[in-house]
């Protein structure tokens, strides 16, 4: 290749690996790349600004090889010995494209036809798809790689290339052959030919190869695949260890082996689950950010808002899944004319339906909360009952705010994506626990803790979570007006209690209209998916529904608000407590308000009037002769709004 100073080492690579080579810029002497490349489609690496980053400092430059660069692959030796008893066997391959790092060396070879995944064996590495190859610049050990031979890379089938009759390939399709390639022998034998002693990483080995089960470390927990529902579902330790005590007597009475079966005691049987514990470990495979729907009879797969129906599979590592079936054609009329459009307003509809699909979604994407209020017999508790339906009672647990706060509460989330407190009390928002639920919601991390359990593991606040009350609900503020009104949505129902009842409506709707509410609750998600990106991680909301929340946290703050509309400094006046708390009861009315209950606002306040007017508590008010509690130098505003005259 020729070595022109004015042609940069990107340009060069092209013309040796060819115009589809995928490359990626590096942190220089690093194997670090500079940008995501993964999810990039390669007309992205075509643009100029993508190779400007080459050029911006010293930069290594790697291939992201396999199918992404046209079919070029690439075979790694650590050893000298190991490649030259390669290329002995394979002289042509003396001409191909050869570069070396720290030692050893890379053959670059482009493949006609298929070729095997990456994969290891003791004398090579096979590097293709997913694996990402450097070929300039600096290794990390500090020397910088080479061309030991700069010709285009050779094109051939990989079925052309021939391998040391010794050595053990890893995509011959020998199981067994594979487990002892990567493990070792099953056993050892004394100089009699007993078995002395079992490998109890093989046996380890030989169940993660023939199961699809997973170990979550946080979890502390064995999760196997069940084909059936394309579930990854909990396995206990007892069971993962009963299966691999069968198939270690299911081997011993195949190979004759009888001593074998001895050999299955607790103590081996509990290191052979140690060492599956960290073959089989992936952290965080259930909490990553879902962008599919588990059904009932597949997958639903979103592309942006684009959705596709995919059978299931293992590699979508689901533990939640509604149980309804897809069907395209399936209508909800009575579920929308019956249910949803009488009872709240035009607004609210597509409100509920982006929820719904939220909810479908298993992620509170939006980091909100969803209450329905209103009076009695309106519906809310029915479409509750349905979204609990549609997302799958198994993922649903009850909320409860007065116990947040409690050491082993958080617990009872996990695996669950649905939060329900349906028909609660007024103050099911201002306990002690409630402020937990706006990081439940909103992404904070937690300890979840198990009662009788040993030790913790981190849980993250993405839960969705529905309300339902038939009263108007008060917040426990604390001063933070603003966190709530970003989490909160309310759809007030406050039409007429329609005036024939269908007893366990929503389950009723749920049977016969389920995949029908279904494709309404997808066309939600799809609405989510797309709206969400475009407004920064939130969904819009109307001035109306804006307002319904303001209203609501002014209330849950209306005593603040009548002492700053009400009440003035005024030196030369006091006011009494019970004067307070009775215009303060006739103020509530006039705004719609359901006034505290009295042992509230005497708690609050002492410590409002310290700071709006800097006034403290008094004991010496008088009123018709007699001492009464109080605050000075304050006074009712006039009807003018300003402060009373003094006689």
């Amino acid at each position: 290749m020729r070595d022109d100073a004015n042609i940069s080492p990107l340009d060069r690579l092209t013309v040796l690996l060819g115009a589809d080579a995928f490359f990626v810029p590096c942190e220089h002497g690093t194997k670090k790349p500079l940008v995501t490349y993964a999810e990039r489609p390669f007309a992205a690496t075509q643009t100029p600004a993508y190779s400007a980053v080459f050029s911006a400092s010293p930069t290594n430059i790697a291939v992201y090889l396999g199918e992404k660069s046209g079919g070029l692959c690439a075979i790694d030796f650590d050893r000298d010995d190991d490649l030259a008893a390669f290329l002995a066997t394979n002289p042509k391959l003396t001409v191909t494209t050869h570069s070396r790092g720290s030692r050893g060396g890379m053959l670059w070879l482009r493949l006609a036809g298929e070729f095997p995944r990456s994969c290891q064996a003791p004398q090579f590495e096979w590097r293709a798809d997913g694996n990402l190859s450097t070929i300039h610049g600096r290794h990390p050990s500090g020397v910088d790689y080479q061309l030991i031979c700069d010709a285009p890379p050779l094109t051939l089938p990989f079925e052309e290339i021939v391998w040391p009759e010794d050595w053990e390939l890893p995509w011959v399709d020998d199981p067994e052959a594979k487990l002892r390639l990567l493990y070792g022998e099953p056993f050892y034998t004394n100089d009699k030919g007993a078995i002395a002693g079992i490998n109890e990483a093989y046996w380890a080995g030989m169940h993660a190869t023939e199961n699809i089960v997973i170990f979550e470390p946080d979890e502390k927990t064995f999760y196997g695949y069940q084909g059936a529902t394309g579930l990854h579902e909990v396995e206990s330790a007892d069971l993962v260890r009963t299966k691999i005590s069968a198939r270690m007597l299911e081997a011993s009475r195949q190979a004759n082996a009888f001593d074998l079966q001895k050999k299955r005691t607790a103590n081996t049987l509990n290191n052979v689950i140690t060492h599956l514990r960290g073959i089989v470990e992936k952290r965080g495979v259930f909490t990553t950010r879902r962008t599919f729907i588990h059904l009932a009879n597949g997958v639903i797969v979103f592309n942006g808002a684009e959705a596709e129906l995919r059978p299931f599979s293992p590699e979508f590592y689901s533990r939640n899944r509604s149980p309804i079936a897809f069907d395209e054609n399936a209508p909800c009329e009575r579920f929308l004319d019956e249910l949803v459009r009488p009872a709240v307003h035009a607004d609210d509809v597509e409100l509920l339906q982006k929820f719904a699909g939220m909810f479908l979604l298993g992620d509170n994407r939006a980091q909100r909360i969803l209450i329905l209020d209103g009076e009695a017999g309106r519906g809310k508790t029915q479409f509750a009952n349905v979204m609990q339906g549609l997302v799958g009672m198994a993922n649903v647990t009850q909320l409860r705010t007065k116990h947040l706060a409690e050491r082993f509460e958080l617990f009872r989330y996990l695996k669950k994506t649905l939060l329900v407190g349906v028909d609660v009390e007024p103050d099911f928002l201002s306990t002690k626990g409630a402020a937990v639920l706006k990081g439940l919601v909103g992404g904070d991390w937690f300890d979840a803790e198990q009662k009788g359990g040993t030790g913790s593991f981190q849980l993250q606040g993405n839960f969705n979570a529905l309300v339902t009350s038939n009263a108007r609900l008060k917040v426990r503020l604390q001063g933070d007006i603003g966190a709530w009104k970003r989490r909160l949505n309310i759809v007030r129902y406050e039409a007429p209690a329609p005036t024939r009842k269908i007893p366990d409506f929503g389950g009723f709707l749920i049977r016969e209209e389920g995949s029908g509410i279904l494709n309404w609750a997808l066309l939600g998600a799809q609405k989510i998916l797309r709206e969400i990106p475009e407004t920064g991680g939130d969904f819009g909301m109307t001035p109306r529904q804006r307002g319904i929340v303001d209203s609501l946290l002014a209330e849950s703050d209306s005593l603040r608000h009548f002492l700053s509309e009400r009440v003035v400094s005024n030196s030369f006046e006091d006011l009494t407590v019970t004067e307070i708390v009775e215009a303060y009861a006739a103020f509530c009315p006039e705004r719609r308000w359901q006034p505290m209950p009295i042992t509230e606002i005497q708690r609050q306040l002492e410590g409002l009037m310290l700071e709006l007017f800097g006034a403290s508590k008094a004991h010496g008010i008088e009123r018709h002769g007699k001492h009464q509690r109080g605050f000075r130098g304050v006074s009712f505003r006039d009807s003018n709004g300003a402060g009373a005259l003094p006689l």
